[in-house]
């Protein structure tokens, strides 16, 4: 990998917001154009217990207090979560990944990063992102429900889908990656968690050559899963960038609708010194 990281000190040496830069005033109008039906589309997975997880991570638990439910008079009713942000939808926070000791814009991991969280890049520098999103259903493109767990999409690849769809990327855009995988989980989780198709280290090195904010998928980390040791495109987009993944994505009616850009909103929770949050992105057409 690159040991020179391209955007390190690009917004200064302070920074802690990376990709978000390109988004401008500006950017968020054009996006908003992008509104024609009123259509909004959720793209979160039900956050459940036996929702699809990375393996070494603790499943989701969930119970509701409730009182006085037979009456007379009131009662009420309030639910208790306890998760891994990364426990379902989620977005990625700049402090998420390291290597050498080393997170995005060259802050000590050693240094910010303890128990109590990380006091440097957390997911609180994000507030929301608001920008034109672009879908690229890559398993249409192959005429398939959804890819071979071992699909492993190129920059290639992705150029060829978009000029199928008839879409450009540009700076400040959003890239969400259809695989059709998420059918396969309603249908057998234990294959889905076994091994899933994603995007290449080169497809991170391409995205940002073209001044990408996000990429998200309908898989476990965007990349190839399971991944190499040191996880190539996490540490190329998110450390090396400064740019932000979404994972577990739920894309099927995005596709189904054939909606292949619109204004994307996602809002993190304001998790103090949080390394990544739960998330219901939105897509208004």
């Amino acid at each position: 990998m690159d040991n020179q990281p391209r955007n390190w000190n690009r917004w200064g040496a302070d920074d802690q917001r990376g990709t978000l830069n390109y988004i401008t005033a500006e950017k968020r109008l054009q996006a908003s154009k992008l509104i024609r039906t009123g259509n909004v589309y959720s793209l979160a997975i039900p956050l459940r217990a036996d929702a699809p997880i990375w393996p070494t991570r603790h499943k989701n638990w969930h119970i509701a207090t409730h009182r006085n439910t037979l009456g007379p008079g009131p009662g009420g009713a309030e639910d208790v979560l306890m998760m891994h942000t990364h426990g379902t939808t989620h977005i990625d926070a700049l402090c998420h990944v390291f290597r050498d000791g080393r997170m995005y814009n060259g802050y000590s991991a050693a240094e910010t990063i303890t128990s109590r969280g990380a006091e440097r890049n957390s997911i609180c520098n994000v507030d929301a992102i608001a920008t034109r999103g672009v879908l690229l259903d890559i398993a249409k493109y192959h005429g398939v429900a959804h890819l071979a767990a071992d699909h492993e999409i190129t920059p290639e690849e992705v150029e060829a889908v978009a000029a199928a769809q008839g879409v450009a990327i540009g700076s400040g855009d959003a890239i969400l990656f259809r695989t059709g995988f998420m059918q396969l989980w309603q249908r057998n989780a234990e294959e889905y968690d076994r091994a899933q198709p994603g995007v290449n280290h080169a497809v991170a090195q391409w995205a940002g050559d073209r001044e990408v904010v996000l990429l998200g998928a309908d898989n476990s980390a965007v990349e190839i899963f399971p991944t190499v040791a040191y996880l190539p495109v996490h540490q190329e987009f998110i450390r090396d960038q400064g740019g932000y993944l979404l994972e577990l994505l739920y894309l099927d009616e995005l596709a189904r609708d054939q909606v292949y850009e619109f204004l994307l909103v996602v809002a993190p929770l304001r998790i103090d010194r949080g390394l990544g949050s739960p998330i219901n992105p939105i897509a208004l057409v």
